[in-house]
């Protein structure tokens, strides 16, 4: 029996509104690798049969399936939800060592700096994966040995490799720039490309809501699907074809590398 989204999770936003998605316009790209996975109708099914399991150690599994240490509710949006990638989907994820050290306060981290920011999976071997993020961008540290959790700590960082480096380093530094002015935006630039994934989901959207590509051309373009719909609108019925190809792509692949590349 197929799941009914909309009484399971609520309803996703308005595609009609473009408003519903200005977050994203600046948001960090794998905020759409979650907007893609939530409506996956495989995680769905997923994330409904294993959210209330006793043994959390088969839920931890099953989310590695969808590259999440653990399941994140796909009701919630990218910006109120965190969820947790893993290092093997994101290039980005940074291991580190916390270890207790006599130094200076200033080589010092402590996670309350960041509070309000910072999210925690734990993993089955007491592994902490953590999340700092505000809705528009997002740091990814893993803790492998000690904690975060005990106050103050020296962390060492475990870079190796060449090819993996760049995005490794592009963490560090978003994450010295965030202890220096934690009330910074660190938010990404609207682009052309940005605004084509917009309307990809608006598409996605909108055809779960059971929309004709002719009332898409209208929702996203305007007023130019009239009584000539057919004859004067080759260019827009083009365009919807496309975004509609490409959004059951992403729904079929939802954790494309377009999100988690550098």
């Amino acid at each position: 029996m197929p799941i009914d989204w909309y009484a399971s999770f609520g309803d996703l936003a308005d595609w009609r509104q473009p408003e519903c998605y200005e977050h994203l316009r600046e948001a960090d790209r794998r905020m759409f690798a979650w907007e893609w996975l939530r409506r996956c109708p495989e995680y769905r099914r997923a994330w409904l049969r294993h959210r209330n399991d006793a043994d959390g150690k088969i839920a931890s599994r099953v989310a590695r399936r969808f590259g999440l240490a653990v399941f994140e509710d796909p009701a919630s949006d990218a910006f109120v939800a965190r969820p947790v990638w893993r290092s093997e989907h994101d290039p980005h994820v940074v291991l580190a060592d916390a270890q207790s050290a006599q130094t200076s306060n200033a080589e010092l981290f402590d996670i309350l700096q960041v509070a309000p920011m910072a999210h925690v999976a734990i993993g089955n071997e007491g592994d902490e994966h953590w999340l700092l993020s505000n809705g528009y961008w997002l740091l990814r540290l893993d803790i492998v040995e000690g904690t975060l959790l005990g106050g103050p700590v020296l962390l060492r960082f475990r870079l190796e490799g060449l090819a993996s480096l760049l995005p490794r380093l592009q963490t560090l530094g978003s994450l010295v720039r965030l202890l220096a002015a934690p009330e910074s935006r660190f938010r990404a630039r609207a682009t052309q490309r940005t605004l084509r994934w917009i309307s990809e989901l608006r598409t996605a959207d909108a055809l779960e809501r059971g929309a004709s590509h002719r009332e898409i051309a209208r929702g996203l373009f305007g007023e130019v699907a009239q009584a000539g719909w057919r004859l004067d609108s080759d260019a827009y019925r083009s365009r919807v074809r496309r975004l509609v190809r490409a959004a059951r792509c992403r729904l079929n692949s939802p954790l494309s590398r377009d999100w988690f590349d550098a």
